[in-house]
This record gives structure tokens, C-alpha cells and sequence, in this order.
């Protein structure tokens, strides 16, 4: 939704349309509010609605809708499917390099294209082997990857993962917080971070 300043459209209209969140049978909509309330004092045929007039909106707008309905309660993480152009590759990357396992009871039969399911802990990672919308040109890509879309996946050591990206080849850079985590890509280019960390929210 665009929330920037909006502009009247004529005088003779004498409306101003403010973006408003509230509860309804079709959730969010627009309200209209007369030009001359808000522009009171404001000259010509034409100006621009205060940016905060339009925040206080929706900030009220949200809150009406939050109380009307209920909360969604959040489970985790299911899994995060990633797009592959050869999955025998990837498998040889994420099971081989990386150590994680086939989770067997999620066959790829089942889908119209092929895939396998790997395990994260409780979570799972889904290979897609799909046509990839994104360049693979690194050239066009952030050096960094956390700079690039990824994910996060959390470990108790991150030194068993160097010796094993060490081994394999793969590059790889440091946090630039400082934090003992690490960023490299699949051979899809696809960017992953691996990093130290317990429990991440209690």
C-alpha cells in the first residue's frame, strides 16, 4: 500500500482520500475526508496531505482492526523452499558438504516437479528443481550475501562448518557485525548464513 502523500484531485471534488486499516467484511479500505478540513489555511487547488495525518490514520485504522480480530498464534518456521536447476547437485551440496539428512517421509512424487526435503533441526529446507527467475551472475549479485535475500540457520559451533566449507571449496565471508556467523552460496547462488546462537527467543 502506498502511504506517501496524496494529492487532491480537483477542487470541485472537495475530497481527499486518506489510507485508513479498519475491520471490515472486506478487511482494509480507503476513507475520504473533506479537502477543507485538512487544508484549512492552505492556499491554491491543489496540496499536499500532511505525512502525519496519514500515519495517525493508519496507526488508528490498524488498531480498530487488531481488536476485532483474533490473534494468529505463530508455530515456527515450517521449512524454506529454495529453487535448484540441478538436485542431484544440491543434494551432493546440502547432504554431502553440509551434513544434513533426507527426510524420507516427504517424497517428491507427490509434486509435478522434482524436490527433496532436507532437515534443519524441526524445520526442513524444500529443493525445488525449477526454472530460477534470478540472475545467476555474480556480477549482478551483492559480494557480500548478507547483503542478497537469505535465511539463517543456527548452530552450537560454526567451526566444523569451516573445516567444511574449507575442504569443499566453497567461499564464504564473516559477519560484518562481528558475530560468529557465516555467508555463502549454493551452487544456485541461492545465500545461506550460518551462525552461533542458542535459543533465540525464550
Amino acid at each position: 500500500m502506498n502511504t506517501g502523500p496524496l494529492r487532491a484531485c480537483t477542487p470541485c471534488h472537495n475530497k481527499l482520500v486518506v489510507p485508513t486499516a479498519r475491520s471490515s467484511s472486506t478487511g482494509l479500505f480507503w476513507r475520504s475526508r473533506r479537502s477543507t478540513q485538512l487544508a484549512k489555511g492552505l492556499a491554491g487547488p491543489q496540496f499536499l496531505t500532511p505525512e502525519k495525518e496519514i500515519q495517525d490514520a493508519l496507526v488508528q485504522g490498524l488498531k480498530e482492526a487488531k481488536g476485532s480480530t483474533g490473534r494468529i498464534v505463530y508455530n515456527g518456521l515450517h521449512h524454506v523452499g529454495l529453487l535448484v536447476e540441478d538436485l542431484e547437485r544440491s543434494l551432493e551440496f546440502y547432504m554431502g558438504v553440509l551434513g544434513l539428512e533426507l527426510n524420507p517421509a516427504r517424497p517428491d512424487s507427490k509434486l509435478p516437479y522434482r524436490g527433496a526435503w532436507l532437515w534443519i533441526g524441526s524445520e526442513m529446507i524444500h529443493l525445488m528443481q525449477l526454472p530460477n527467475p534470478d540472475t545467476l551472475d555474480m556480477d549482478k549479485r551483492p559480494q557480500h550475501g548478507g547483503r542478497d535475500r537469505h535465511f539463517c540457520i543456527g548452530v552450537q559451533s560454526i567451526e566444523p562448518l569451516v573445516q567444511r566449507l574449507d575442504q569443499a571449496g566453497v567461499p564464504y565471508t564473516k559477519s560484518m557485525s562481528g558475530r560468529p556467523a557465516l555467508f555463502f552460496r549454493d551452487p544456485d547462488m541461492n545465500v545461506l548464513e550460518i551462525g552461533e546462537m542458542g535459543t533465540w527467543r525464550a
